[in-house]
């Protein structure tokens, strides 16, 4: 009987180890996101840019026969170049200065503040994110309406003599996207200012530094990463803003979101709509890259 089992024993171990397809397996790994994104980004671009460049006839599909009409129509159109690109860009552009300028601060100071201390408001931005853009955005037109709880306060305090107009307006767009975005600067710089070893500036400090030269010449700087993360994420969102124009601006604030729904919804034109949408991501890629490239020479001394 021992002999036996000693015998299969032998023949288990002599047996050639079952080869795991690890190969197949990794392949499967990276091969399913890429398909992801093949599909379900790079898909529809392709369908975009192929009915931008498609005929529209009222009453019938789009009829794809590779026109640039489109792009004439809206780059050579005064009109859209100032109340669609324009409006877009400075819109975008001012929000996500404010959204740097006001998120900074603030993840400045949960970063200075102990490490036991910071996970609560850290959360609270957090939690910001998990409620429904709709909701906050009723939230503020029940604070800025013409009837809402902002124009009596002042009316109330004598600071106005009458109330302000800020819905339906430019003002209206510019703080709805600014506080929509201010979470998404905040999380970013939260764990670059965090990080800055303060080592860095006890010494800053020992040698007669004052908090202000020190923040200049030790945290702005290792603080960069973190400024073209949010202030990247915030633009692109902004720009490309559909909900906030729609409800805060009532359709009269028309950015390229909100001019791209009106055509393709209301008027049907969806080789016009493409166009715009188009006209919107090259125009972001363009800013983007742009920016990097400013902000890698500007600031390569800094970080040096």
């Amino acid at each position: 009987m021992s002999i036996t089992l000693l015998s299969s024993q032998k023949a288990e171990l002599a047996a050639p180890e079952k080869v795991v397809p690890w190969r197949l397996l990794s392949f499967g790994v990276v091969a399913a996101p890429l398909l992801f994104v093949l599909v379900f980004f790079f898909g529809p671009m392709i369908w975009l840019v192929l009915t931008s460049l498609s005929t529209y006839q009222i009453g019938s599909v789009p009829q794809l026969t590779f026109t640039i009409q489109n792009y004439v129509d809206y780059l050579g159109d005064p009109f859209y170049l100032v109340t669609s690109l324009w409006t877009t860009v400075r819109l975008a552009l001012i929000s996500t200065l404010f959204a740097l300028g006001i998120g900074y601060v603030i993840a400045y100071y949960i970063a200075e503040l102990p490490a036991n201390r910071r996970g609560f408001l850290t959360g609270l931005v957090v939690v910001s994110l998990a409620v429904n853009i709709i909701i906050r955005i009723f939230g503020l037109n029940v604070l800025l309406m013409n009837n809402g709880l902002l124009n009596p306060s002042l009316l109330w305090l004598g600071v106005v003599d009458r109330p302000l107009r800020i819905m339906y307006t430019e003002t209206g767009v510019l703080i709805g996207l600014v506080q929509i975005a201010v979470p998404y600067v905040v999380l970013p710089l939260i764990g670059v200012l965090a990080a800055i070893d303060p080592a860095l500036k006890e010494a800053a400090a020992s040698v007669g530094a004052s908090p202000m030269r020190t923040f200049w010449n030790v945290t702005f700087p290792l603080s960069i990463p973190g400024i073209i993360a949010g202030s990247l994420i915030v633009f692109t969102l902004n720009a490309a803003a559909f909900a906030i124009p729609a409800m805060m601006g009532g359709g009269r604030v028309r950015m390229m979101g909100m001019l791209a729904y009106q055509q393709a919804s209301i008027n049907g034109n969806f080789p016009f709509a493409a166009t715009v949408g188009i006209c919107l991501f090259a125009m972001s890629l363009i800013i983007t890259v742009v920016y990097l490239y400013v902000v890698n020479h500007k600031f390569k001394a800094l970080r040096s």
